[in-house]
């Protein structure tokens, strides 16, 4: 008798899992990822077929919420899918910077950007990720037909959250984060296996030169569910003047 599908993939992951073949993350081997305000241009972006792009933070402020623009003005890129990211420190997203996400949606496309939609990055709690879901509810209900909701999260939210209410959250992709910072979290090859358990769609994002297992990539495309990967492109070491280009002034080729 076949394994269900379920089982069949978890025990794909803990094989996996008992075989680690660590190696450093070549962001030259991959075509999507996150594009910080502040970092240089990298030859790799020429060949990005999604990308995330910073837009700004929504900061929590004794006067109230505060959002800080950064990052690049709309413009024409030459990836097929772009998201806007922005940073959140609290929730719910008043109407005001809901309109703020909406303006920026419309202004990257009016400026000829292939935008998918927006992407919320917020730590939400293990345990709190049903009042996390009723926000981006409410953020779902105020964006525009056709803008798509991604959300990033964190490795702990499928392996000690309830899963049933991460499957439940109101977005099109949830890319799950193996790092903190600029560094891999250790023992990230432990919360995978959970992976299996999700139904909608998720994403891996690693960040470039941390610790990885590409055979995961294999293992995680038996789930139906699996995207792919996303890099979160660090500066290198800084290169001779006039060499390097600041994030700000980078301007991909046109389709």
């Amino acid at each position: 008798m076949s394994r269900p599908p379920e089982r069949a993939l978890m025990a794909l992951l803990l094989t996996t899992l008992a075989t680690p073949l660590e190696a450093s993350v070549d962001a030259s081997a991959y075509h999507g990822f996150w594009l910080w305000s502040a970092t240089r241009h990298q030859p790799v972006l020429e060949q990005a077929s999604t990308l995330y792009l910073h837009q700004g933070e929504i900061l929590d402020r004794p006067g109230g919420p505060r959002f800080v623009k950064l990052g690049r003005v709309p413009s024409p890129l030459k990836a097929g899918q772009v998201w806007l990211v922005v940073r959140v420190n609290a929730l719910p997203i008043s109407p005001a910077h809901q309109q703020v996400l909406v303006r920026l949606y419309e202004a990257w496309r009016a400026a000829g950007a292939q935008v998918a939609g927006i992407q919320i990055d917020f730590d939400a709690a293990t345990r709190q990720l049903d009042r996390y879901g009723d926000a981006l509810q409410q953020l779902r209900r105020a964006l525009p037909p056709g803008c798509k909701l991604s959300v990033t999260g964190l490795l702990d939210w499928a392996k000690t959250g309830d899963v049933a209410e991460l499957n439940r959250l109101p977005v099109d992709e949830l890319v799950i984060q193996t790092y903190q910072g600029t560094r891999t979290v250790p023992g990230y090859q432990a919360y995978l296996p959970a992976m299996a358990q999700l139904t909608i769609p998720f994403k891996i994002g690693l960040v470039q030169d941390g610790e990885w297992d590409p055979a995961w990539q294999t293992t995680l495309a038996a789930s139906p569910h699996y995207r792919g990967e996303v890099v979160f492109l660090l500066n290198r070491p800084a290169p001779s003047p006039g060499a390097g280009r600041a994030i700000s002034s980078f301007t991909p080729p046109a389709p």
